[in-house]
């Protein structure tokens, strides 16, 4: 895959832009086009967000293992190679299906605490720590869909923490920018070595969390369900003011999933249900497709609208992610799938009417995820997306292991005993006619329409490396942040409509939602591609 390279350079109020290398500037008229590559091959196919998990979850499969090995693999190496984003403390849901069957879902959710004090209406973040949902997840997935011995599967990821690995220019960049959130100092000690963020080509060492991995090879489970492992960890925990226990770590199982589904004349997209943010997805896609075919202008706008109504219908508030005091029955958001856009959409008043409803404070942290497809020579697909909350989670490490510890929004908002994260996670499986597709995004609230975009194109024929590379519109907060390169005239009709407005290259900065996609077409060949905003890659063979 073209290496995307990106250059800083200052915008409005000092804030950074992230553009293609050789770009002039932020000014309008310098158009940037994405390179998204995409990899062919007939024995599977992966797109990650790292190009060592990318490696990692490749060389599964070339052992013969399933798409379910090659994810699991890639998903711990994830958890080494893009600490910002991911952790063995971490939360994730899986989406995935065998050729021909019904897909299944993973929840694989943080959760808080059974005991909390008492009394607590809102929590510091440094103690909004929930306990960890992703590796059990994974052993599932392995379990239900898995052929390798999880030694086998495990081991490259140990391999990585333990000899270390060579920092990408885009994760450098994030380490660099979030280096001044890490004060706890256990965080710092194994985060920020000799008090300084990694820089580009430096190779990152984890002995810590390579020996967690080797402690999951040799019992072959999670090592927080072990109560000599867990004991330890919650007393040390317990001292920076968290609450787990030995028992709460042994209860923290993941469930079977549920799964939602939309079906058109000739495809079917399928995304997990009330445990993430599936259905709005599922609900943008619905109300785009509902003003398609019709003028690229349009379209945009549509794509626009139908977040803003998506957003609205959800059961969460956004941002704190907690549940709204009234939220729609689950059947009424269901019934609502079956619904177009309202008649004269396309008028600005109409938009306009939906960002009134949706205006609320700009957001103060672009937070983010990490996401990882597969597809093997059989037709098994895996999504499989992963977080910790913003980069680098609650920001607070064990100072044995370096574990990163998540942060729970709900948890800093509204510290339920036991009450499980919905987060803006979104796996998804697409199928159009004799080709199948798994894609999946990071991005926190911007998931959703990045996913539905990338989708849009596919329904329209793009191939899958176009479809990742097209330029995108989409919400933070109230505020439209466009591509440099979308359709000339958009950003008038949203002024028309009295939309704030801003523009982003392709960068891990201000990004629009990034995207890891992979598919399968009716002759057998797979093909993967990356989101051009991150350091990830994909590869197939």
């Amino acid at each position: 895959m073209p290496e995307l390279l990106a250059d800083a350079v200052a915008g409005p109020g000092g804030r950074e832009h992230w553009l293609c290398e050789g770009a002039p500037g932020i000014e309008r008229a310098a158009l940037m086009q994405g390179r998204s590559a995409e990899a062919v091959g007939a024995l599977g196919a992966v797109a990650s967000g790292s190009p060592h998990a990318t490696r990692v979850g490749m060389g599964i499969l070339r052992q013969g293992g399933t798409a379910a090995d090659a994810a699991v693999a890639a998903a711990l190496a994830t958890m080494v190679a893009d600490p910002p984003n991911a952790s063995p403390a971490g939360r994730g849901h899986i989406l995935w299906a065998p050729a021909g069957e019904t897909p299944r879902a993973i929840d694989g959710a943080t959760r808080a605490p059974a005991h909390l004090s008492e009394g607590v209406r809102r929590l510091p973040d440094r103690q909004a720590l929930p306990l960890p949902g992703i590796v059990r997840a994974l052993l599932r997935l392995h379990a239900e869909g898995g052929s390798l011995p999880l030694a086998r599967v495990v081991a490259p990821a140990r391999d990585l923490a333990r000899d270390g690995f060579t920092v990408p220019r885009e994760l450098a960049a994030v380490w660099a920018w979030r280096a001044p959130d890490l004060v706890d100092p256990d965080a710092r000690a194994h985060y920020l070595p000799d008090g300084r963020p990694v820089p580009e080509g430096a190779v990152f060492r984890n002995p810590g969390l390579a020996g967690f991995l080797d402690r999951l090879i040799s019992t072959g489970q999670d090592p927080f369900a072990d109560p000599v492992f867990a004991g330890p960890f919650c007393e040390r925990l317990a001292a920076k003011g968290g609450f787990w226990t030995v028992g709460d770590l042994r209860a923290a199982v993941p469930l079977v999933g549920e799964t939602v589904e939309l079906r058109e004349k000739g495809w079917r997209l399928t995304s997990i249900g009330r445990q993430g943010w599936g259905h709005t997805l599922l609900r943008i896609v619905a109300l785009v497709n509902s003003a398609v075919p019709g003028p690229i202008l349009d379209i945009e706008i549509a794509h626009l609208l139908a977040i803003l109504r998506a957003f609205e219908e959800r059961p969460e508030e956004l941002r704190s992610l907690k549940p709204k005091s009234d939220p729609l029955p689950w059947d009424a958001l269901s019934a609502r799938l079956a619904e177009g856009l309202p008649e004269g959409w396309a008028d600005s008043a109409v938009l306009a009417a939906a960002l009134d409803r949706a205006r609320t404070p700009a957001p103060s942290d672009d937070r983010d995820t990490t996401h990882l497809s597969v597809v093997d020579a059989d037709g098994m697909r895996v999504a499989l997306t992963q977080s910790i909350g913003p980069h680098f989670g609650a920001r607070v490490a064990d100072p044995v292991t370096g574990i990163l510890l998540a942060h729970s929004y709900r948890m800093a908002e509204d510290p339920v005993p036991g009450a499980r994260d919905v987060t803006e996670q979104c796996p998804c499986l697409l199928d159009i006619g004799g080709a199948c597709y798994a894609l999946g995004g990071a991005g926190s609230e911007r998931i959703p329409g990045a996913v539905a975009g990338v989708i849009r194109h596919l329904l329209n024929g793009s191939s899958l490396a176009n479809a990742l590379a097209a330029p995108r519109a989409n919400w933070v907060g109230a505020t439209a942040r466009l591509h440099l390169d979308v359709p000339e005239g958009l950003e008038t009709r949203l002024a028309e409509a009295g939309a704030e407005v801003s523009f982003t290259g392709r960068g891990p900065v201000d990004h629009l939602g990034i995207v890891q996609a992979v598919g399968r077409r009716a002759d057998g060949t797979v093909m993967a591609a990356a989101d051009p905003a991150y350091a990830g890659s994909a590869d197939a063979a």
